[in-house]
This record gives structure tokens, sequence and C-alpha cells, in this order.
């Protein structure tokens, strides 16, 4: 199989994020969709409630979280994936959890700069022969497996400081430097930066994972928003089309539906790499809810199904891929 390809299938299959490097491509960020689309049984989604007591009240959602409140999060990630290339298959399942702190210190305008630490993290992953557990600080048997290790603790207690918009959106990151610094000090200075961001995945990608984007203008239950990106995959250009819907409000809690379906923006590959691709076949999705405060913004929890599968023929040869996983985005304290 032809190695860049290989690559590509590599980076898509281990690489997918909830939301990634945003820039605007389209500015149809509040149409109305009127999505009734009911919801199946592996489906995160709340059905829209067009009977709520509130139904014909539109709100503005909007991040703007007190100053000097230090949120604790927690994520879950479980996963499933499976790789084949004509009579080899492997399979895995793994497990990963992370601990942030986010502390809100300032109001500048109508943004908010915060500082953001990853605490913890920890992973099992159970392959068909062997199962690896990753923990923070803790070295492994194997040499490679453990500079993966310490590449991926240096993202625990490495500060970052955000500013975030009232849409939530993160506008300026700081302090990632400091963390390609350290993975250099152990992997030596000639890696490129785009090589460790490939592992760690960027700043904007590890934080957009705990937040959603809300709409310019106020909403009312079964209206939605798009929002239509540019991103990078592990390097990889993409294109992410974002359809949020706010589908009910309770106890002062908003109930917002997402999914975001993504395509390879071979626009922005070299010619001689989109060649290569024109026999893979990519179906990726990502979908979910988000329980929002309304008063302060606050996602206090976000769940997330996503789906990637691939396919890929090559002078007679097929390799396919295929991965599952769902998440548990929660405000702890």
């Amino acid at each position: 199989m032809n190695i860049t390809k290989k690559l590509l299938l590599l980076l898509f299959v281990t690489g997918l994020v909830f939301t990634a490097c945003k820039k605007n491509v389209s500015d149809d960020k509040d149409k109305t969709l009127n999505d009734t689309t009911a919801t199946t049984s592996n489906d995160t989604s709340v059905s829209i409630n067009l009977n709520s007591p509130v139904a014909d009240e539109k709100i503005l959602l909007r991040f703007q979280p007190v100053v000097g409140t230090t949120y604790i999060v927690e994520s879950n990630v479980n996963s499933t994936m499976s790789e084949a290339q004509d009579t080899f298959k492997i399979s895995y399942k793994s497990n990963k959890f992370g601990k942030v702190s986010l502390r809100i210190l300032s109001k500048e305008n109508t943004d908010y700069k915060m500082e953001f630490i990853l605490k913890d993290v920890r992973e099992t992953i159970k392959a068909d022969t062997s199962t690896i557990e990753y923990k923070y600080g803790k070295a492994l048997a194997d040499p490679q497996a453990d500079i993966n290790r310490k590449i991926e603790d240096c993202l625990v207690n490495s500060p970052l400081t955000i500013m975030m918009s009232g849409a939530g959106e993160a506008t300026d990151i700081r302090g990632y430097e400091g963390i390609i610094a350290k993975v250099k000090a152990i992997v030596g200075q000639n890696i490129d930066d785009n090589m460790i961001a490939a592992q760690l995945g960027t700043p904007t990608e590890t934080l957009e994972n705990y937040f959603i984007n809300y709409p310019d203008s106020a909403v009312k239950i079964g209206e939605s928003w798009d929002l239509t990106v540019a991103s990078q995959m592990q390097g990889v250009p993409i294109v992410l089309i974002n359809t949020y819907t706010l589908a009910d409000r309770k106890n002062g809690v908003a109930f917002i539906n997402f999914r975001t379906d993504i395509e390879i923006d071979k626009s922005q590959i070299p010619a001689e790499v989109a060649a290569q691709m024109s026999n893979i076949k990519f179906d990726a999705y990502i979908k979910g809810t988000g329980e929002v405060d309304e008063k302060t913004g606050w996602p206090k929890v976000i769940k997330v199904t996503q789906s990637v599968e691939l396919s890929d023929s090559f002078e007679g040869h097929v390799t396919s891929s295929k991965q599952y996983s769902t998440s548990v985005i929660k405000w702890v304290q």
C-alpha cells in the first residue's frame, strides 16, 4: 500500500476530534432548519419539545461565566477500532479519562480570559493480545511506548491562557510554545511542530471539546443555526459542517443537539497527494447533546457519539478502518 495513503488513513482513524482549529467559511450561522428528525437508540439527542411552556420564548445564548470561578471538568471517552488489510485484521478498545481545571481570570470587552490546565490523564488500551495502561508520570516497560507517554505527559500541568468569545469560540490561545519546548527536550530539537501537533493535537482541538458554539441572535426551541468551518485533523485539512438545534429548556438549562459532518478538503492538499486519495472512501460524523447553563453559558454536560469509516484500494489490496466512540464531558465542580 502506498505509504502516503497509509499515513493518511492512520491520521484520520486515530486523530478525529470533536471540533478543531476554527476559521469561518460560511456566514450562514443563524439559518432555521426546523429539524425534527427522530432519534435512534444509539443517539444521545434530546427530542425537540415544542410543547414546552417556554417553546415560543427566544433566548440569546452567550458564554458569560463569572470572573474568579474555577470549573473542574472531567471527560471519559470509550472507543472501539478495527482495521483490516486483505487477510490481516486488528482491533482494540480504549478508555481515556481526563481532568481539566478552567479558571475565569477576567472579562475584556465581550471576551473572557481563562486559564486552562490539564490536571490528569489516564488511558487503557486493550488490543487483541495485549493491554497497555497509560498514566501520567508512570513509566512503561516498552521504550517507544514510554517515549509516547512522556510526550503526552507534557500536556499535564502546562497552563494555557485562552480568550473565549461570547459565542463560545476561542479567539486566542497562548502557552502552547511551552508544551512544544518540553516535547523537543524529550525527542530532540529537530522534530517538526506539526508532528508534535499530530500526536498531541493543537490547543484549539483540545479546548473546543469542552464548549459549544452559540448563534449570533436569539433562538427558540426547534430553531437551528449552522457553522461551517475549515479545520485540520492531525494535519489533514478538512471541512466541518456543523448544525446546532435548541431542543428544549428546563430549569435554567438549555438542551442543544448538534451534528457535524466531516469532509476532506482536497483543495488544500497538494495535487500529487490528492491524486493518491482518489480511491479512499471516507464517512465520518459527530453528533450529540450539550446541557448548557442559561445564565452563564457554561456547558454542564456534553455527550458525544463519533463514527469514522474508511476504505482504500491500491494495486489489488483493500484496507478498511472503522472507529466508533462515545464520550461524556461533565462539569463536576
